[in-house]
């Protein structure tokens, strides 16, 4: 009786929880503002952000695709290497392990690039595996017929986005090892977008064995806590739609030649009234909308008036650089990407060496966090399942390269600069302070081996014909 007790506490807590937030909603408090409680409202915000607004923001906003794609395209800019065991043993030789991994992977890069797309959009993504193992996909994987199979048993993977993956009831025993966890999937097979059209509109099941789910920023392990990356700065898009769409329609209005006539006090409007009525038309302003309508519709046209006076409706049309470069640099901002890596080209700024500094920082972050764990439990899903053989030191390890590198000419500059040191202390005190070797490792070159080295120059002028008597240092012309 006390457990059920407690149980109805809890519903009733939660309950009085969700009304509290609603009430909160609409007395201002999710937007902060206490004293103008619907100023989101009057700035066009959405209270409340779904998958949609997302999905349609990506779809639309050339701001919003391109964050996403500039983070996605220099994160995956190349594949890791897969080595059994630490980074220790990236320095030996490659083992039949690796290789096998690494040709697996190979096939489906793609896809897991897809995958993490769709997560960046949404709160999470499923990377979905189709196994060929004669079982439907709501029973667990047959591990028996994958073992036999090994890596030809995976058909394909698939990415899915988050309205297409719904959990469905999860684990509530806390006993249990996925404690929490769903344990099972509901997969809708329509594409984004689609209204049922073109795609086939049905729901499959999904045991957890088959799928992956990629939810970037839920350390908790919660698919639904994921963060969207476009979440933070969703305003600033629509202030940026706001301002560049604005600017442009007042472009088009007043390229429109929108007039407006002026008729003199003597002028009897009955008259032309009725005769617009004679001519077909409701009233006299139809009859100059139509006359306006087609003097705009040719650029040779003219307009004959006797009473009245034209002037064109048109206004100074604002600079939208200054509002849309304050919006631009607020989601900038929030996505943590530098203004001058996401709009350099556009703006004609190039990005300075510290913006490239710190946006190599945050893609090496990516790459060494979120996306080695994406990786390496999808490796571990295979040979859990037994597509493939479990490592032999029972560790995976994932090497990325530094974007933190220097490039080829950077490397040729640092070569000189040094081969620079290397001839003024030479000329200042007889010996160079830097050798060919270290110069060499510099430029990433392979070291020249010390037998090869050019042989020591002899004290003294080479070019004199002076000859110096090692023992006693006299000198014979």
């Amino acid at each position: 009786m006390t457990e059920q007790s407690n149980e109805v506490e809890f519903l009733v807590n939660a309950l009085a929880a969700s009304i509290g937030r609603q009430r909160a909603l609409y007395a201002g408090a999710i937007n902060g503002n206490t004293k103008r409680t619907k100023l989101w409202g009057e700035f066009g915000y959405p209270d409340g952000l779904e998958f949609d607004l997302y999905y349609r923001a990506y779809e639309r906003n050339a701001v919003a695709h391109a964050a996403v794609h500039k983070l996605l395209d220099s994160c995956w800019t190349d594949s890791p290497t897969v080595i059994d065991g630490d980074e220790s043993k990236e320095a030996s030789k490659t083992t039949p392990w690796e290789t096998q991994v690494t040709k697996l992977l190979k096939k489906h890069w793609a896809k897991i690039k897809d995958a993490d797309r769709r997560n960046l959009i949404g709160r999470y993504s499923a990377l979905l595996i189709q196994f060929r193992d004669g079982r439907e996909w709501k029973e667990p994987v047959d591990r028996n017929v994958v073992g036999r199979l090994k890596d030809k048993s995976i058909v394909r993977l698939i990415p899915a986005w988050e309205s297409q993956i719904q959990p469905g009831n999860f684990d509530i025993d806390t006993m249990s090892e996925t404690y929490g966890q769903p344990v099972k999937y509901m997969f809708n097979e329509q594409p984004v977008g689609d209204d049922g059209t073109y795609g086939p509109v049905r729901s499959v099941d999904v045991h957890p064995d088959r799928i992956i789910i990629i939810a970037e920023g839920s350390e908790d392990e919660n698919m639904l806590a994921g963060v969207p990356l476009l979440r933070a700065g969703y305003n600033k898009i629509l202030d940026l739609e706001k301002i560049s769409g604005g600017s442009a329609e007042g472009f088009l209005k007043n390229a429109s030649r929108q007039l407006g006539i002026a008729f003199d006090k003597e002028t009897d409007l009955n008259v032309l009234a009725k005769q617009a009525k004679e001519a077909g038309f409701n009233n006299i302003g139809d009859a100059l909308n139509e006359k306006i309508a087609r003097m705009n519709r040719g650029t040779d046209a003219a307009l004959v008036m006797q009473a009245g006076t034209p002037s064109v409706l048109s206004v100074a049309a604002a600079d939208p650089e200054p509002t849309w470069t304050v919006a631009a640099n607020e989601f900038a901002a929030s996505i943590q990407i530098p203004f001058t890596i996401l709009y350099g080209q556009q703006t004609g700024r190039l990005a300075s060496d510290e913006d490239k500094t710190d946006w190599a920082k945050r893609c090496n972050t990516r790459r060494w966090g979120h996306q080695t764990a994406l990786i390496t439990s999808l490796i571990e899903r295979f040979w859990m399942m037994g597509a493939i053989d479990p490592p032999s030191t029972g560790e995976v390890t994932l090497a990325w390269s530094d974007l933190l590198a220097p490039s080829e000419q950077e490397k040729i500059a640092n070569m000189q600069a040094m081969a620079d040191v290397a001839q003024k202390t030479q000329a200042a005190y007889g010996t160079p302070a830097i050798t060919q070797n270290e110069i060499r490792a510099v430029g990433e070159l392979e070291p020249i081996p010390e037998n090869e080295l050019p042989p020591e120059v002899p004290p003294g002028d080479p070019l004199s014909d002076d000859e110096t008597d090692q023992d006693t240092g006299d000198t014979t012309q």
